[in-house]
């Protein structure tokens, strides 16, 4: 019985080996993130919104949310759109309110309060498009430019254009694939779990309707 185990834990810790030299070895995680994956479109628009991507409970945002804000940021001092939206709430009791941390965050780095709009109630893509239509719609904004992560941009878009949006796709300049698709890479380990994360929500979104 012992040796079984042992045999079958063997075979395990093998085939675990073998899959991770050959995600870290090959450009399947890379091949697999391009349909996700949007062409930036920066085009004038009536408001940049820009998803939340952590904060922490002391009211600092994670990186994720740093990258995002600032770059969208940018976007406004480069003249593409009038103002600002940051959208994301708490999305768990240990975590912090993203778009105030992104608020801050632009504030500190020299961003006028009066550009600087947020919603804080949605915790996840569908509530940050149902939520953004709710304040933007009333102030008659329906075409807007999205900042989030390439990973998560054809998610965003199409739950924003459910929402009922025109979007121009923003992706941050980010998880860029690299030059040489044969070159070993150990951040693929994580891409690939990002990448399922992100067909699985795909899937989801589309079963409840929310694309």
């Amino acid at each position: 019985m012992v040796t079984k185990i042992g045999r079958w834990i063997k075979g395990l810790f093998t085939v675990i080996g073998l899959f991770t030299v050959i995600v870290v070895t090959t450009p399947m995680a890379d091949y697999l993130a391009q349909p996700l994956r949007l062409g930036t479109q920066l085009q004038p628009a009536q408001a940049i919104v820009v998803l939340g991507g952590g904060a922490f409970k002391d009211g600092l945002p994670s990186i994720s949310s740093s990258v995002r804000a600032v770059y969208g940021f940018s976007l406004f001092r480069a003249g593409y759109a009038p103002r600002i939206l940051l959208a994301g709430g708490r999305v768990r009791p240990e975590t912090g309110y993203e778009a105030a941390a992104m608020k801050k965050l632009l504030q500190d780095i020299g961003a006028s309060p009066e550009i600087l709009k947020t919603e804080d109630r949605s915790t996840r893509t569908y509530s940050n498009a149902k939520e953004s239509a709710r304040i933007l719609k009333t102030q008659g904004v329906t075409r807007i430019l999205l900042v989030s992560h390439p990973n998560h941009m054809r998610r965003a878009k199409w739950t924003f254009e459910k929402a009922g949006f025109t979007v121009y796709p923003a992706p941050i300049p980010w998880d860029r694939l690299p030059a040489d698709p044969t070159t070993p890479n150990f951040g693929r380990i994580g891409l690939l779990y990002n990448v399922f994360y992100e067909y699985g929500g795909l899937a989801l979104y589309w079963w409840r309707g929310w694309l």
